[in-house]
């Protein structure tokens, strides 16, 4: 038995949101801050975990997902479906049936779990009426409005409850306008005619699921010294708890202990104490109101709270000495206690025989863990039996997971929507990706844009060149530059689609195309326009089988330099002084400081091209790029094909901000630079070549200013 799926409708960050979980990896919920993975936890332990307090467990209009505006009325729905279902009977009661060829139910061997946190009878029956009672919108939308404006979403107005063998899918509108209602038009279902085959049935009250599976969760690991040092909140207390049971020989260390208490409390310095302090009360206050006192040994008595009150002896490695206590341990090493400790109790759970399944749910454990113990810890611990699940936003744990078992959460203006980024893709598709994931192409996980670049001088230029000509990073734009082998473009691409990721990823690759194609008395020879062709040839095919690649997917685009990204570059003037200052450092004589100098600045551009290329041979393309960068200045201009790129990849986004800081940047530099604000914004918008409405109202309002 394992989830092969949540749904969550309604509830705290997601509005309609589906999970895919698989049985035999962990399955891993990864996503930015605030993308909501703890309240994906929260869901999931609303159903399924015991120990949740009871006070979490109430819901309010809080819990409502943010985007319904009014929640009253609303549904929060959380479904979790079940697969490889048994023939027990606690487990069939989970399952769905269907007819066989005989006509008799057979069990599916999978089931659902649904809770529902909705409005009692008589509110889903006065929407009803409101519904029936008014035959224009306005009139619904009225007599609705007066209905909730007097209530509170409460124990007095919504109920929770829950229901097996559910076959309705929540998350489609459809289903939840016609099973919960139309809060646009104000229509809302006949509650006398809920359809139970469709909804459900409801939990027979001997069936309880918390108590059938059992549910571990370890919380985020951000400082865990405070619960290790109060015992009742220290993973140590259940687990002596449960040791103290197996115990024989209690009787007589009670003994030993009611005789240490014994000889403590009589210890003459002691009992002198003791009668003292009692004197004093009697003298102050009077024995009539004077509270007996006495000072004595208070060691547990009974046996079960006197192992509860053991405690642990801490160092950070095996072979540091220090002072033992828990409040001097590293964040690190006292996380990784907590860690141990949990594992360990979740260990004693699974083991027993009271359950029919273990889910062992862990947020974030990456907090202060160095970066091969979160790459090792689910590689090397006994998950067997057991369904896990890691939400976390560490590139190591992420890169070390698997593309099927994996679920992205992306945060947008007001929802976060999930992601399933092996769906739809054949297996050998998905083991390429996984193979090439690693700690740092992952981050391509975890951006709202991506810009894939298959050479070392555009990874480091072209960050460097965004930053000093327009004045915002790509990381303040949320765009990750990720730098990948031009034969892989196809395979992780493949992430980025309408039923995968959902975020917008360009290509940015050299179409290679032969800048001169005659024979010349200086560099060109025949064997020059030879290769010129072919390498012409071979940048055609690329692009031919890239757009047939892409085309379809309006997730992904390529963008070419028209012969590679080092001639787009010096081909345009104001970047000419950065290549001179590096030719003046690598060049010893003058006379070739010279010569290569005037040809990067010479109007025949076959020859400007051909030189650039020399440099980038003799000093290596990423050696070049990183001493340019020392050179860049906010007069860099940025190729077009790569203004295009970055233009696609803030697609769908509001890029108000990032336009202000633009256009306060430019400011500055016309201020320091006594330049007209007609020259500076003109430039502006021409750099980054933005022709949207959304751009000119932007720089509309930047002008009217």
């Amino acid at each position: 038995m394992y989830i092969s799926s949540l749904s969550i409708v309604n509830f705290k960050n997601f509005k309609h949101s589906t999970f895919k979980f698989v049985k035999d990896s962990v399955n891993t919920i990864i996503g930015e801050n605030a993308a909501g993975k703890t309240n994906v936890f929260q869901a999931m332990r609303l159903v399924l975990d015991e120990s949740l307090p009871s006070n979490v467990k109430q819901l309010t209009s809080d819990d409502f997902h943010r985007g319904l505006g009014q929640p009253f009325g609303h549904w929060i729905v959380i479904a979790i479906f079940f697969d490889d279902l048994s023939d027990t009977e606690e487990e069939q009661v989970l399952a769905n049936y269907v007819l066989n060829t005989h006509g008799k139910l057979k069990s599916t061997g999978k089931g659902t779990y649904t809770f529902l946190f909705r409005p009692k009878f008589y509110i889903r029956q006065a929407l009803y009426d409101i519904a029936t009672g008014h035959d224009t919108r306005h009139q619904r939308e009225e007599s609705f409005n007066n209905l909730v404006s007097g209530l509170l979403i409460g124990r007095e107005t919504y109920e929770a409850i829950a229901f097996t063998r559910t076959t309705l899918d929540f998350t489609n509108e459809v289903t939840y306008r016609d099973k919960v209602g139309d809060f646009e038009d104000y229509i809302f279902p006949d509650p006398n005619q809920e359809n139970a085959a469709e909804i459900g049935i409801q939990k027979p009250p001997y069936f309880s699921i918390v108590s059938e599976v059992a549910c571990t969760y370890v919380k985020a690991l951000r400082n865990v010294v405070s619960d290790l040092k109060y015992y009742k909140t220290n993973p140590l207390y259940k687990l002596l708890t449960l040791k103290s049971k197996e115990i024989n020989d209690q009787n007589n260390v009670v003994e030993d202990i009611i005789n240490v208490n014994k000889k403590i409390s009589s210890i003459p310095e002691i009992d002198s104490l003791s009668k003292n302090i009692s004197r004093s009360l009697l003298n102050t206050v009077g024995s009539t109101y004077s509270p007996k006192i006495c000072v004595s040994s208070q060691l547990p008595e009974d046996f079960t709270e006197l192992v509860q009150s053991l405690g642990l002896i801490v160092e950070d490695s095996m072979y540091y000495q220090g002072t033992g206590r828990i409040e001097d341990l590293s964040l690190g090493g006292a996380n990784l206690i907590y860690l141990a400790l949990k594992l360990y109790e979740y260990e004693s759970i699974r083991d027993s025989a009271e359950h029919i399944t273990h889910f062992l749910l862990i947020e974030e454990p990456e907090a202060h863990i160095h970066n091969h113990i979160q790459k090792t810890l689910f590689d090397t611990f006994n998950f067997n039996n057991t369904q896990v699940f890691v939400s976390t936003h560490s590139t190591q744990i992420s890169s070390s997971s698997k593309i099927s078992s994996m679920n992205i959460l992306s945060r947008k203006e007001t929802e976060t929507e999930v992601y399933s980024p092996a769906y739809g893709l054949e297996l050998r598709q998905v083991k390429r990706m996984e193979r090439y994931l690693d700690a740092i192409r992952s981050d391509v996980l975890f951006a709202k844009s991506t810009i894939l670049v298959e050479g070392d001088a555009e990874l480091i230029l072209i960050p460097a060149m965004v930053k000093s000509a327009l004045g915002v990073s790509l990381d303040e734009m949320g765009i990750s530059l990720v730098k990948v082998d031009g034969t892989v473009f196809k395979h992780v691409c493949n992430l980025f689609h309408e039923k995968r990721i959902r975020n917008y990823c360009a290509i940015l690759t050299d179409l290679d195309a032969a800048y001169i194609t005659e024979v010349n008395d200086t560099f060109a020879t025949a064997d020059y326009i030879k290769s010129q062709f072919a390498a012409q040839e071979s940048g055609s095919m690329r692009k031919s089988e890239l757009d047939e690649y892409t085309v379809g997917n309006d997730y992904t685009e390529a963008y070419y330099a028209k012969n590679t990204f080092e001639t787009e570059l010096i081909e345009n003037n104001k970047n000419i002084s950065m290549f001179t200052k590096v030719v003046n450092n690598e060049y010893t004589r003058q006379y070739d400081k010279n010569r290569v100098n005037e040809n990067l600045s010479s109007d025949y551009l076959p020859l400007r091209y051909d030189s650039v290329l020399k440099l980038a041979k003799k000093v290596g393309k990423g050696w070049l790029a990183t001493e340019l960068v020392d050179h860049i200045d906010h007069n860099c201009h940025i190729p077009d094909y790569i203004l295009n790129a970055l233009m696609f990849a803030l697609k769908g986004r509001n890029i108000d901000d990032i336009l202000w800081k633009m256009m306060n940047y430019n400011i500055e530099l016309m201020n320091a630079e006594s330049q007209s604000l007609f020259d500076v914004t003109k430039s502006l918008k021409e750099n980054i070549k933005i022709h949207t409405s959304h751009w000119d109202n932007s720089f509309s309002r930047f002008v009217s200013l």
